[in-house]
């Protein structure tokens, strides 16, 4: 049941920008921009360019296909720096968190009213809420014919299926138990769902793509990035996620949203 429920949302996203998506919304008859400049930082490889064109319902596709060989492929590509300034970091962090996650995860007082109120902030996280987060800029910047709020809407669906289909993948391996299953330990390969946090990953994906696409306006990119921040806390408060699954879903959907937003197109 959780899988068919995980492949209706995903296909939902995917319905939904097929049908908003009729036409390119940006550049569509202006000539080829110059390549980005090489400053941006990824941790991800850069996609392939192709000079055959496509309708932007097929192109979605093809770029959610282009996304993920990126994603699962970028270990091979990862550089000294990278190695030394984000995977070395987040393994130790992640080690440590791992290693006192029992304890932290009982340093609340878990009380029914804290867990209740908790879980219904971090209803802002679900796939439900964020896949309207991304229709909204769809639908509103078609009627209101502004294109940059258009694009914002394309590009943090994209980003959110992406860290779908990652987070799935990743809990289907991992198998975490809750902190509120069995004996509140989270022994991985127990057939849980924990590890990483599916809500922390979607909304940091969310959020990071919507405020590094271009032209973003700043109010947004504040407001996602606070509410990005309170669900992940909320995911920990609601009893719900211990605090590695947390940050491990946080850095990697914001490295996710920030693939999808800036890699060249």
């Amino acid at each position: 049941m959780k899988r068919i429920k995980i492949l209706w949302q995903v296909a939902g996203l995917l319905v939904l920008q097929a049908v908003l998506s009729t036409q390119p919304v940006l550049g569509q008859n202006e000539p080829e921009a110059a390549p980005e400049s090489t400053d941006h930082f990824h941790l991800f490889p850069p996609a392939d360019q192709t000079a055959q064109k496509h309708s932007v319902a097929n192109q979605f596709l093809r770029d959610i296909w282009t996304d993920q060989k990126g994603i699962w492929t970028s270990p091979f590509h990862i550089n000294r720096k990278q190695a030394l300034t984000i995977v070395l970091p987040l393994s130790a962090v992640t080690a440590g968190l791992i290693a006192t996650d029992a304890d932290t995860s009982r340093f609340l007082a878990n009380t029914p009213g804290q867990v209740k109120w908790s879980q219904r902030f971090s209803n802002f996280g679900s796939v439900y809420t964020l896949g309207f987060v991304t229709a909204g800029p769809l639908i509103g910047g078609k009627i209101a014919n502004k294109p940059r709020y258009t694009l914002i809407g394309r590009i943090s669906a994209e980003a959110l299926v992406n860290s779908i289909i990652t987070n799935y993948a990743l809990k289907e391996v991992t198998q975490r138990e809750r902190p509120d299953h069995g004996d509140g330990n989270g022994h991985f390969w127990a057939g849980g769902q924990s590890f990483p946090s599916g809500h922390a990953m979607n909304s940091w994906a969310v959020a990071v793509a919507i405020a590094r696409t271009h032209n973003c306006p700043r109010w947004l990119s504040i407001t996602s990035y606070v509410m990005a921040t309170g669900v992940s806390l909320s995911r920990w408060t609601a009893h719900k996620h211990f605090a590695s699954d947390i940050v491990v879903g946080g850095v990697t959907g914001g490295l996710i949203g920030n693939y999808v937003a800036t890699r060249a197109r």
